[in-house]
């Protein structure tokens, strides 16, 4: 089943308060703008990095399950995360011995770019997800569209989604078959 017009809704809200955030770290001078050590525990910054981290690691698995199958994907779970502590401890090291300090550049380019990138991709697949109608997380619109570039009529999958909108998905479908 396709999303209803609340979960499209809901996806249009979500893509404008990413906007907002990719906005808000675009407009302060970029990768600049995470410089300096109070940027390092800000709280909206954790927790865009929080959410960031997670959407990435699904990101992962979706396009690995796509390629490998579900072993596969699970395998790159963890190797997704051990590349990004290994990137992390790098640039964190590097950024110590250049600066004298943790937070600095390139550690905190490092995150500048990976929440952007990530910001980008989240935007850019919820956009994909309303006009198709696609169901559960944004991230499945990947797989669906490469199944259609392949000339494939994949079906409409929903994808855990970490903020919740397959249980806006279900909710709806629910309420469209009590209606009937």
């Amino acid at each position: 089943m396709r999303t209803g017009p609340v979960g499209r809704l809901a996806r249009l809200v979500l893509v404008a308060v990413l906007v907002a955030s990719f906005v808000s770290i675009a407009d302060q001078g970029g990768p600049g703008s995470f410089r300096g050590p109070n940027n390092l525990l800000e709280p909206s910054l954790l927790v865009l990095d929080a959410i960031m981290l997670a959407l990435f690691v699904n990101l992962v698995a979706v396009i690995a399950t796509m390629m490998g199958g579900i072993g596969f994907a699970s395998r790159s779970r963890g190797l997704a995360v051990v590349v990004l502590v290994v990137a992390v401890s790098v640039a964190a090291v590097t950024s110590q011995a250049a600066h004298g300090t943790v937070w600095d550049s390139p550690l905190s380019d490092l995150v500048w770019w990976f929440d952007a990138v990530m910001l980008a991709e989240t935007i850019v697949a919820l956009l994909l997800a309303i006009a198709v109608g696609l169901p559960g997380c944004e991230i499945g619109v990947w797989p669906f569209l490469v199944a259609r570039l392949h000339g494939e009529q994949p079906p409409l999958r929903p994808v855990g989604c970490v903020v919740g909108l397959h249980l806006i998905d279900e909710w709806e479908a629910h309420r469209r078959q009590a209606s009937r």
